[in-house]
């Protein structure tokens, strides 16, 4: 039997084949190994929980009106809306390794694009330390929101996150940051202290201190367009970790700087006296003797006039911030008003209240004023 010879024509052609085969297997098992690790990112991790959901705080014996509430339907209430919130606005990133929370779609070319705010952000790290149970991935869920944060930098302070990001592009626009944002991000990391004691893929305690520091060079420069945070339970919580004094005078600088827009303030709240009011009622909850006493009457009389208008509570109050995100925000501090609120019907109303699908910011503080209606918000 006779062989024929093989030309360089027919070894190069062989040896292209046997090299697109390898190429082939090993675009295969890198498929695999990435598959494998994405599996593997999304098992559920359990991490114990100090105080797992639900809670009863301090306050509820403090206040009468809770004595004729069925605390448990109200709880029950609130785990619903808490699934609903998760499967509604809670995202995985591209990457398998960040979450973030949805929030306004817009149209651009032929594709719609994402968006999410840091103050989202911090709302839901709080939400889910708040709402933890033992054995579940609250904490991989926070982590995540976390890596979405600490991935999309501010502006000129790379320890702070950009106010908005665009979730679904490689790169994002690295703008200024919220402070409304970076005070909640910061009560959100103190409660994953108090709930896991530490996190698994970062250093709670270095990053707490490093925003933290980052917010303090910002809150003594020069006020020139920086819009004032009224935030007396975000700073006195951190300020017991911190040896600062300006977390302690920076309360009263800026609620001088607020007294103005809750005289003249009419209807529903915008953005800053929306949050604001949230803070003060916050601190009535949990702080009553640290400064809510003098701030109440002047609290109370612009609730009466936000609460004069709640037959209505669709579109936005200004851009970003909707009528149902500021009517949250007044809850809290409803709980406190002996006289002229039905609490009854403010429940009602937050029970059956559906957020719109773009309204993260609503949906979110509706969680918050539930929870607080509901005695189950907490914070050390």
């Amino acid at each position: 039997m006779r062989y024929q010879a093989l030309t360089p024509e027919d070894a190069t052609g062989l040896l292209s084949l046997i090299g697109l085969i390898a190429l082939f297997i090993g675009l295969l098992f890198l498929i695999r190994h990435t598959q494998r690790k994405h599996l593997q990112q999304a098992e559920v991790i359990p991490a114990a929980a100090a105080k797992p959901f639900p809670q009863t705080s301090g306050y509820v014996d403090e206040i009468p009106l809770f004595k004729k509430v069925n605390l448990s339907e109200r709880q029950a209430a609130i785990w619903q809306a808490f699934q609903e919130w998760q499967s509604t606005y809670l995202l995985r990133g591209l990457d398998g390794n960040t979450e973030f929370l949805r929030g306004e779609t817009y149209k651009r070319g032929l594709r719609y694009q994402l968006t999410s705010t840091s103050l989202a952000q911090g709302l839901a790290m709080f939400i889910l330390a708040q709402m933890a149970q033992d054995g579940d991935d609250s904490r991989g869920s926070f982590e995540r929101l976390l890596a979405h944060l600490l991935a999309h930098p501010a502006q000129d302070q790379n320890v702070l996150s950009s106010w908005l990001s665009l979730p679904d592009l490689p790169t994002s626009p690295r703008l200024e940051p919220d402070l409304h944002a970076e005070a909640w991000i910061l009560c959100a990391l103190l409660a994953a202290k108090q709930q896991w004691e530490g996190l698994q893929r970062f250093d709670l305690d270095q990053i707490f201190e490093e925003r933290s520091q980052a917010v303090l060079e910002i809150l003594k420069q020069p006020k020139v367009n920086q819009e004032s945070v009224f935030s007396p339970l975000l700073y006195f919580a951190i300020a017991q970790h911190t040896t600062d004094p300006t977390w302690q005078t920076q309360t009263e600088l800026d609620w001088r700087a607020l007294i103005p827009l809750l005289r003249e303030g009419k209807e529903l709240p915008g953005r800053r006296e929306a949050l604001s009011l949230l803070q003060i009622g916050l601190e009535g909850l949990f702080l009553s003797d640290h400064g809510f006493t003098e701030r109440s009457e002047l609290a109370f009389s612009r609730l009466k006039r936000a609460f004069s208008y709640q037959e209505n509570l669709e579109g936005e109050v200004e851009e970003g911030f909707s009528c149902l995100a500021s009517f949250c925000c007044c809850a809290p501090l409803a709980l406190l008003e002996k006289d002229g609120t039905d609490l009854d019907k403010l429940w009602s109303s937050l029970n059956q209240l559906q957020p719109d699908k773009q309204d993260v910011l609503g949906a979110s503080l509706r969680l918050m004023a539930m929870m607080s209606m509901s005695g189950t918000l907490w914070l050390e």
